[in-house]
């Protein structure tokens, strides 16, 4: 073959396969099944108490960590009815009623908002029952942020997860901030419902999914391929993120639960356990796992 012919075929190929490339991946969208479009939901559904609750929330609870105990109390006043029935929420299953819709993102935002002021509402709570000298009670509030976090985002897409990542810290923030003041009965308390909150949580792989569902039923066919092919490079980037926020998360939290089973062991034996296999299974179910070795978290004696 001579050079020119070679050089010619070098072009070809260069033109050609790009070509070849995408309309490979159309045939794979025309003969890969799509997923049912049926979402089965629970019935009750606890998400739909959440998206009320958070519509009832009243006064600005933004800047909540900020107010006067006489603040709070108004505050707490206001949204007494709001919490009562996030809580009764909490009794039932919860999933996010996704709609398979190009609106849909833009949409839901406005319950978003409406569910991180419900947080903050939770929150507030918490921080009045902190003057109040009540930390049990405090502890017990920053808990159903954390409860919050995870059934508001189950069953949803990324932004339904990354939204109940931020509320879960709100919680956790506030909790491990008073997790020296708890006594033996509420650290070990505090610390079997968060390790059951841990356990109970959906994976990122399932969010992962649960994101390309969507995608899947609501571009269906070639656009489910075209869009695939046109946010690929800004994907991959957005799903790194958001996997290193959701191991964070983990790594905090279990943490958490270490360090309130660590205190309880402490308040009820007078000394700190010599080491981790030492809380289990009195004050720890399992040893926690660290989510991006699969290995044993550490606990470092005071």
């Amino acid at each position: 073959m001579t050079k020119e012919k070679r050089n010619g075929l070098v072009v070809i190929v260069v033109l050609i396969f790009p070509f070849l490339f995408f309309l490979g991946c159309l045939i794979s969208g025309l003969t890969s099944p799509t997923p049912p479009l049926n979402q089965s939901l629970p019935n009750p559904n606890g998400y739909d108490d959440f998206v009320e609750a958070g519509k009832m929330v009243a006064s600005d609870t933004g800047n909540f960590d900020e107010m006067n105990e006489q603040q709070l109390q108004s505050l707490s006043d206001e949204n007494s009815n709001a919490l009562q029935m996030a809580r009764a929420g909490f009794q039932k299953q919860s999933r996010v009623p996704i709609q398979f819709s190009e609106v849909y993102i833009t949409s839901h935002l406005n319950d978003l908002a409406n569910l991180k002021r419900l947080a903050q509402a939770f929150a507030a709570a918490g921080k009045l029952n902190e003057m109040e000298n009540r930390p049990g009670d405090a502890a017990k509030s920053y808990l159903d942020v954390i409860h919050l976090g995870n059934e508001s985002s189950r069953g949803g897409t990324l932004i339904d997860e990354l939204v109940g990542i931020a509320i879960e810290s709100i919680g956790r923030d506030g909790l491990q901030r008073i997790s020296n003041q708890l006594d033996a009965k509420s650290c070990r308390e505090s610390a079997v419902a968060l390790e059951n909150l841990d356990s109970q949580r959906q994976t990122l792989n399932e969010v992962m999914q649960q994101e390309n569902d969507w995608s899947h039923k609501t571009f269906p066919g070639i656009r489910y391929e075209i869009v695939r092919l046109m946010t690929y490079k800004s994907l991959l980037p957005a799903q790194a993120a958001a996997r290193r926020k959701f191991n964070q998360k983990e790594v905090k939290t279990r943490q958490l639960i270490i360090d309130l089973a660590a205190r309880a062991y402490e308040l009820d034996k007078g000394s700190p356990p010599a080491n981790i296999s030492d809380l289990v299974p009195t004050y720890l179910k399992t040893i926690p796992q660290d989510p991006v070795t699969g290995t044993n978290m550490i606990y470092s004696p005071r």
